[in-house]
């Protein structure tokens, strides 16, 4: 009997690469992927080559999502679910902390996914550690000069929770707040860091019952619609590297085992640790995100395909090489995308070259 996957939030690029990881490494008769959105228009609920069955589940906010949730799992026969937006993990994680959850999915303890969720939350608790950058809490009465005064200019304002790229500005003047405050009036969660000029990073840590299994790092280069964002971070990253960082691998589990060790829990989950390099190039960590990284794709054509050590470890208990293992990349390649474009990696033996006779 094959295995039935639900998949959620299948209008979104993350949640699709991680349905195409799956079969990547599982024969289509081995797997059934169920894919649902809330969405209509979500171009995952038409991709009949992807999944096998596809259906509207509503939003976590409406008040029947958890009745739809089950019926679809009774009707489909689901065995394992994974998700990718946020708001999603967090109501699985609070479904799971009072009363389990109605089929096996891999979602972290809910106050630590509340706490990572809230990016100032996390900072403070991390911020004795030394892995963050200098931060504070800001909000609309907070005075431009005295944020000046504490961070200097540069400095980084962002929304405090979910997407920390959304809305995201360097701020070089007490003008540039103003201005920016002005078009976002529906930002209210905001924080201001030290603003960090060097490389981007995104690692990625999976946890089972205290014990970290798996472990890759990327780095983001540049960015899908880039002048679209006043940041010029779109957060769909367009071209990168998988890249090797042992030490950025340890700072990693440094945070996340703190953030867990804050909460008196052990960690469990995957998590995307998100680092950019301040200007002596020392990586400090912008936030832990409860989903995996919108290339996910990139690391299982690399050889690092977490969706499939994730439906191991909820099928099976544990994973085929339950010994910690870091992924490692031979030549570090490129992934590069476009709006229209799939996911690909390309090395550097293969890079097209100046034409010449």
């Amino acid at each position: 009997m094959p295995i039935n996957a639900l998949i959620f939030g299948v209008g979104g690029p993350t949640i699709l690469g991680l349905a195409k990881s799956l079969r990547l490494a599982t024969e289509r008769s081995q797997l059934r992927l169920i894919g649902v959105d809330g969405d209509p228009f979500a171009p995952g609920l038409y991709n009949r080559s992807l999944f096998d069955a596809t259906c509207l589940n509503g939003f976590v906010r409406d008040g029947n999502y958890w009745e739809i949730v089950e019926t679809i799992i009774d009707r489909e026969s689901i065995d394992v679910a994974f998700m990718v937006p946020e708001p999603e993990v967090l109501a699985w994680s609070e479904r799971q902390a009072v009363g389990g959850l109605p089929c096996k999915a891999l979602v972290p303890d809910w106050v630590v996914a509340k706490s990572m969720y809230d990016k100032m939350a996390c900072n403070l608790i991390l911020q004795e550690t030394g892995l963050v950058p200098e931060t504070l809490r800001v909000d609309r009465e907070s005075s431009p000069a005295a944020i000046a005064g504490h961070l200097g200019y540069p400095y980084w304002v962002r929304k405090a929770e979910g997407a920390g790229a959304l809305g995201a500005f360097k701020i070089e003047c007490q003008q540039d707040l103003v201005n920016w405050m002005a078009m976002n009036p529906g930002l209210d969660a905001l924080m201001a860091s030290e603003f960090l000029p060097g490389r981007n990073y995104a690692c990625k840590v999976l946890y089972a019952n205290g014990k970290l299994l798996r472990a890759a790092c990327g780095e983001r280069i540049s960015y899908l619609l880039a002048s679209t964002a006043p940041s010029g971070i779109s957060g769909m990253c367009a071209r990168g590297r998988l890249i090797n960082h042992t030490s950025l691998i340890e700072r990693a589990d440094q945070a996340v085992g703190a953030v867990f060790k804050h909460h008196e829990r052990v960690p469990h989950g995957m998590f995307t640790v998100d680092f950019k390099e301040d200007g002596k190039g020392t990586p400090k960590l912008t936030e832990i995100n409860i989903r995996p990284v919108s290339f996910t794709y990139a690391f299982a054509l690399g050889g690092a395909n977490f969706a499939h050590d994730i439906l191991q470890l909820l099928i099976q208990g544990e994973l085929s090489e339950p010994n910690y293992k870091e992924y490692r990349f031979e030549d570090e390649p490129h992934f590069i995308r476009g709006v229209d474009s799939e996911i690909m990696l390309v090395h550097d033996n293969d890079l097209v070259r100046k034409f010449s006779r």
